[in-house]
Parts: C-alpha cells; sequence; structure tokens
C-alpha cells in the first residue's frame, strides 16, 4: 500500500519519531557470531532487522529505538512486511512507556484510514481484510478500527465493506468481532445506501452483490 503522500499517516510518523526521541537509533547492532555478526544498521537489510532484531541481532531495546524507523520502511518498502514489524512490537512494547504504545497505535489508525480513502481495486490500495490481519498483528480488539470505518462516510469505505463481506462469504479468515459488525443492521442499512448511490459505478456489482449475502 502507497501511503507516501497521506497527510495523516505523514503526520503519524512523525509523532512516531518524537515519542521515541528518548531513544536514539543504534549505529551498530551486536549479533549473533553464526548469523549475522556485528552490523552497522545504514548497511542493514530492513528485511533482516524486521525479522531478527531483539532476537539474533541487537537486543529488544534496539528494536524499541529503531521503532520509527522499521514502521516507516514497512510502510514504503515492499520487502517488509507491516504485519511482521507490528507482531515484534508487539511482543516487546509490555514495558514501554503509554506514549510509544499510543504513537503506534496512531500509525496503525492513520494507516488504516488512508486505506478507507482507496478503493480495494486501486493500484495503490489493498484490501480491508489484509490490512486488519496485518494490523491485528498488534494483538488488539479491531474495534478501534471499527470506529474508524462508520465515520468513513465514503463510497471507498462502502467498497471496502462490500469486499470484506463477499470475502469472508469466501472463506477469507476475518475476525469475528469484524464479522458480526459487517452484518449488523447498521452497516446492512449503510450497503444499501451504497447500493442506490453508486448504482452504475465500476464497484456497483460488488456492492449489490455484498447486499444479498447481508440480507
Amino acid at each position: 500500500m502507497d501511503v507516501q503522500t497521506d497527510a495523516g499517516v505523514d503526520a503519524a510518523l512523525w509523532g512516531l519519531e518524537a515519542a521515541f526521541v528518548a531513544h536514539p537509533p543504534p549505529r551498530t547492532l551486536a549479533g549473533c557470531p553464526h548469523c549475522h555478526g556485528e552490523m552497522r544498521v545504514a548497511d542493514a537489510d530492513p528485511l533482516t532487522l524486521a525479522l531478527a532484531l531483539g532476537n539474533t541481532l541487537g537486543t529488544p531495546e534496539d528494536l524499541r529505538a529503531l521503532t520509527p524507523f522499521l514502521l516507516r520502511r514497512a510502510l514504503t518498502d515492499d520487502r517488509v512486511d507491516l504485519r511482521t514489524v507490528l507482531g515484534r512490537i508487539a511482543e516487546n512494547w509490555a514495558d514501554w512507556s503509554d506514549l510509544e504504545r499510543d504513537a503506534v497505535r496512531d500509525v496503525a489508525d492513520a494507516v488504516w484510514a488512508a486505506l478507507l480513502d482507496l478503493h480495494p481495486d486501486d493500484p495503490a490500495g489493498a484490501t480491508a481484510v489484509a490490512m486488519l490481519d496485518g494490523l491485528g498483528a498488534l494483538g488488539e480488539r479491531p474495534e478501534r478500527l471499527l470506529a474508524i470505518w462508520e465515520y468513513k462516510e465514503l463510497s471507498s469505505a462502502d467498497h471496502h465493506l462490500a469486499e470484506l463481506v463477499i470475502d469472508a462469504f469466501y472463506g477469507a479468515r476475518v475476525h469475528p468481532v469484524v464479522l458480526t459488525w459487517a452484518h449488523a443492521p447498521t452497516q446492512r442499512e449503510r450497503l444499501l445506501r451504497a447500493r442506490d448511490r453508486d448504482r452504475g459505478e465500476r464497484w456497483g456489482g460488488t456492492i449489490a452483490a455484498a447486499c444479498d449475502l447481508v440480507s
């Protein structure tokens, strides 16, 4: 997902930098002599950092200090998986400050909001199912993300809802809370309004199909 030009994501990433200012990123990382050895951060492959940092490379404190870097790369480098980075953060953030954890959540929320502003078939976008799975790696319940979805009264957000309903029908893994929410009367009425509003749009057939599944 290309979020480099989204103002909300950019602001959240700068907020993340500010939240972690007390933890300057290291220049070198000590690694397992059989796996990595000592490594300069500037020379490190971002994917290697995402997978190994805090385990066979560096320490959990190094992971904490490099969290802003890793999250930024996860959003701008196709080789670095957002789910992997958030999962590693969740494994280590129990003793982080509230400010730091909230800054990570703010980035997740901004990415989610940016996703809903794009149609799921946009080349720069992604599906709601995939993004919810990725953001779910933080180990938190999805109600906060659903509240953002409810606030987004947009054709693109409705298109995402229709796609999720259809994907779930065909077996996609969806959190039970999300599935219950998507089939609730409020969302059913939302899809019906979208069907009438967007009749003739390229996504109109998708919304009509989702309406049949939730009726």
